[in-house]
């Protein structure tokens, strides 16, 4: 029952409760001056002529006071009731708002009434249930920023580290002949060119991660586009020893994609299949399937795979738990393809592939009735 309907009730009773409060003071009021009211009717009119007129105000006068004074018992007693039904609410309210004051921000508030405060608890659990996984998501944050940096620290230093010997070696004369000097400055060359890659990479996952790199999103038939993007590449990764196999593609699933971007995505996917492939010629399969309205973009490879409980860390930024794919890289690709994918309003995620290896699944929306 609300507040205001219990209100309204209580005031009825309080009317009713008056008139009979009223009865009751003068039944009273006569009993305790006259003794038990008689029952002839004769008798009881002899009994009123003989009361004088002084007399009848001090009856109506002690008959006013007891009524008052049983007005007042009752109203304080119902009134007493009605604040401890408004006032029992806000005790759990009061700790809610302590225990998010401590930053305890996984405390609900259990009420089971039915009233005003219903939805005010209801709200009250939601802003919790809000803050808590904000909280959680900037400690998260706070971590990945933490890890971003000790990261990006580790891997220039490497190359840093590398091409400062070298250079020494050619201020100190280690490198005696124009052979051993040219390549000495390939070697600095190259160094520098992954250093180059970490940078841009650093820098293309912050500007993905602030919203702030605008992705020219535009209807694509994701078949054409993801065998477009590979064609061109077959011989190149097959002369660095893998293979890619084409397993069944849709016609007409159309996606909003970057396509400059998507080719960014499944070319980090194979860069990482050719780098950390198990033996000396690798496989790379790749297939989509629509399901409902969305297509799955699936590439598998037959590498040394990923332990499951790993899976889901793969597009953190320099996650290098797992042993066989933690040696080379910058560690930013799989989590600059999963921003991407993100902007695109897709999924992403790794699964084993049959083969025992990796699969990276890529989850598109399809457009319906759009053409590219």
């Amino acid at each position: 029952m609300t507040i205001k309907r219990r209100l309204f009730f209580s005031n009825i009773r309080i009317v009713f409760i008056s008139f009979f409060a009223f009865g009751i003071a003068g039944f009273i009021v006569r009993a305790l001056m006259f003794g038990p009211r008689p029952r002839d009717a004769n008798a009881m009119e002899r009994l009123s002529d003989s009361i004088g007129h002084d007399l009848q105000r001090t009856i109506w006068f002690l008959t006013f006071a007891l009524f008052i004074v049983l007005i007042s018992v009752i109203n304080n007693v119902l009134t007493y009731r009605m604040t401890k039904r408004i006032v029992q609410p806000l005790e759990p309210l009061n700790e809610g708002v302590r225990q998010i004051h401590d930053n305890n921000f996984a405390f609900r508030i259990a009420y089971n009434g039915n009233d005003e405060f219903t939805p005010v608890c209801e709200a009250f659990n939601e802003m919790a249930a809000q803050l808590e996984i904000s909280t959680s998501q900037q400690k998260k944050d706070e971590a990945n920023r933490r890890e971003l940096i000790a990261g990006i620290s580790h891997d220039l230093r490497t190359p840093l580290t590398s091409i400062k010997g070298y250079i020494e070696g050619l201020e100190t004369g280690v490198a005696s002949t124009a052979e051993m000097q040219k390549k000495y400055l390939a070697i600095i060359k190259n160094k520098t060119a992954d250093m180059e890659h970490i940078i841009e990479q650093l820098f293309l996952f912050s500007k993905l991660d602030m919203d702030e790199y605008p992705l020219p999103l535009r209807p694509v038939d994701i078949s054409l586009a993801v065998s477009d993007m590979i064609e061109d590449s077959l011989s190149e990764y097959a002369a660095r020893g893998l293979a890619i196999q084409f397993a069944g593609m849709p016609e007409n699933a159309i996606v909003s994609a970057d396509v400059l971007m998507l080719r960014n995505v499944i070319i980090n996917i194979l860069e990482n299949s050719v780098r950390y492939k198990a033996q000396e010629h690798g496989q790379m399969e790749i297939s989509a399937a629509v399901v409902q309205d969305s297509v799955f973009l699936r590439l598998a490879d037959n590498g040394p795979g990923v332990p499951a409980d790993m899976l889901p860390n793969l597009f953190d930024v320099f996650y290098r738990t797992d042993p066989s794919r933690s040696t080379l890289g910058s560690g930013l690709g799989l989590a600059i393809c999963a921003k991407i994918i993100e902007r695109m309003g897709g999924s992403i995620h790794a699964e084993a592939s049959a083969s025992g290896g990796l699969a990276i699944v890529m989850q598109m929306p399809v457009l319906k009735g759009e053409a590219p």
